[in-house]
């Protein structure tokens, strides 16, 4: 019973590296729990985080957390994160649960939040993780965009092939060499 708890960006892949990653350390992530903001494009990589593990990882559950805010704009939000970030994590821990933390998602300011957040709470685990062939941005968002990937995800359209070949791929992309660092 491992809970990974992460927040995200719009770089969703940070997450199902850091769970790939895991498990080739012998962690068997069964739980997700994701803290994202209310920014649309954050939303989008929300949704494409979604029907990945819809797809491809039926076992992991995963959890929404969506801030109170569109981003983190103010030492005020800064505050509201780390102080939501504490009671997730905590109330995983006291359902018995191990937790391990990824600061690898969303703002760096969401990380150094996140981290001080399980800090406080006791968690032993933290990661951060790296793909070593990527440089530069990709139009993977942008693509992303094109879809009402709310929609497809709560079953009221069905995705498109191409939906699913460009998340699958930009997810689980054999021709990156991850390097999963413990922090």
């Amino acid at each position: 019973m491992v809970t990974l708890v992460a927040s995200l960006g719009t770089s969703p892949m940070v997450v199902t590296e850091t769970i790939d990653e895991l498990k080739k350390r012998g962690t068997t992530v069964d739980r997700v729990i994701v803290l994202t903001t209310k920014n649309p494009r954050v939303e989008a990589s929300y949704y494409a985080l979604a029907l990945d593990f819809k797809w491809n990882y039926e076992n992991v559950e995963l959890k929404k957390v969506e801030l109170p805010f569109d981003d983190i704009k103010s030492q005020k939000d800064h505050d509201e994160f780390v102080r939501i970030a504490k009671e997730v994590i905590k109330k995983e821990m006291d359902a018995g649960r191990e937790v391990v933390v990824s600061v690898a998602g969303g703002r760096k300011t969401m990380g150094v939040g996140i981290y001080k957040a399980g800090l406080e709470v006791g968690v032993k685990e933290f990661y951060h993780v790296i793909a070593e062939e990527v440089a530069g941005t990709s139009d993977f968002l942008k693509n992303l965009m094109t879809y009402d990937l709310k929609s497809i995800y709560e079953g009221k359209m069905e995705a498109p092939e191409s939906l699913k070949k460009l998340i699958t791929w930009e997810m689980h992309r054999p021709d990156l060499t991850i390097h999963l660092i413990r922090v």
